[in-house]
């Protein structure tokens, strides 16, 4: 099966409106806090999430931090291609399949940079001369045993292992700096509470965020106000703090409107910020907190196959 997690959506999604003005990829840019609808050419399909334990890009609420310490307790990749992509089509995508198979088709390496590491593109500083203007072709396996059923492997694990793949072939280096960023804190609205939370032990816990045409939903079962937090952090295009102080855990629905439907506006348009606080009694207010950055200290054009 073909796992495409949102978050490469989203990411994929950013370059292509570029991609579809020129010929000539341009530099890595974007709007920030803003996600870009990805033409129809594109490849990248729509986002799939499945519990805490398999597939999703905020498994354990990953920051860049956790994502080095995990990188650090797995193997490489078995087989790695890098090549730089000089065919100047219209068109980029960032998938892993979870039978362990890696593949970035024209992709700028900050791209892939910001999925290896979990990190969005306003915490990537560092990263300049022809390596970021360039794109790449990367193609990265793990080797499967001999048997009849192939082994299923976790998507935050397969992530993780591209850290080892650019330092191996990009000779990245880099370190963490923590930075005062625009945040949005998570609180109680003025209007009141509008899910119920229970005490009760908590056995499993899951969250899924679907997408079609313009609409999503997150659907949560047993979530805590940091879950929601996290789930909410690449959705609202900066990170989530709870701030609730609220304790135990519920079963969460909300239904908003994406980014480009917000900005085209409407009658049925709900603004991820106007269903937080219409359907959970919730807010998500502007604020200043702490956010890890990631500074890449060096990276080279990738060394041959």
């Amino acid at each position: 099966m073909r796992i495409v997690p949102s978050c490469l959506a989203s990411i994929a999604a950013e370059y292509l409106p570029a991609l579809a003005s020129s010929h000539k990829p341009p530099p890595f840019s974007r709007r920030s806090g803003t996600s870009w609808r990805a033409p129809s050419y594109t490849s990248v399909v729509a986002a799939v999430w499945r519990n805490h334990d398999s597939v999703g890009c905020q498994k354990f609420n990953p920051q860049a931090i956790d994502a080095i310490a995990l990188s650090k307790t797995l193997a490489p990749y078995d087989v790695v291609s890098v090549k730089e992509d000089k065919t100047n089509v219209d068109s980029a995508s960032m998938n892993i399949d979870d039978h362990g198979v890696f593949t970035a088709t024209n992709m700028p390496l900050e791209a892939i940079v910001e999925f290896a590491y979990d990190v969005k593109e306003n915490q990537i500083s560092g990263l300049t001369g022809p390596v970021n203007s360039a794109r790449f072709d990367v193609v990265a396996k793990v080797l499967q045993p001999d048997s009849a059923t192939p082994q299923l492997l976790h998507t935050a694990n397969l992530q993780a292992m591209i850290i080892l793949l650019l330092a191996d072939r990009f000779h990245l280096q880099g370190h963490l700096e923590p930075r005062v960023m625009p945040v949005y804190d998570l609180v109680v609205a003025h209007s009141g509470l509008k899910i119920k939370l229970s005490q009760d032990e908590l056995k499993n816990s899951s969250w899924n965020i679907n997408g079609e045409n313009t609409n999503k939903v997150l659907t949560g079962k047993g979530n805590s106000m940091t879950d929601l937090a996290s789930a909410l952090s690449d959705e609202a295009g900066r990170k989530v703090i709870d701030k609730t102080g609220l304790t135990g855990h519920a079963d969460i629905t909300l239904k908003w409107s994406d980014e480009v439907a917000t900005e085209a506006g409407g009658p049925d348009v709900v603004s991820i910020f106007t269903a937080v606080e219409d359907q959970l009694g919730l807010k998500l207010q502007p604020s200043k907190g702490p956010v890890d950055t990631l500074v890449i200290d060096h990276a080279e054009m990738p060394s041959e196959n």
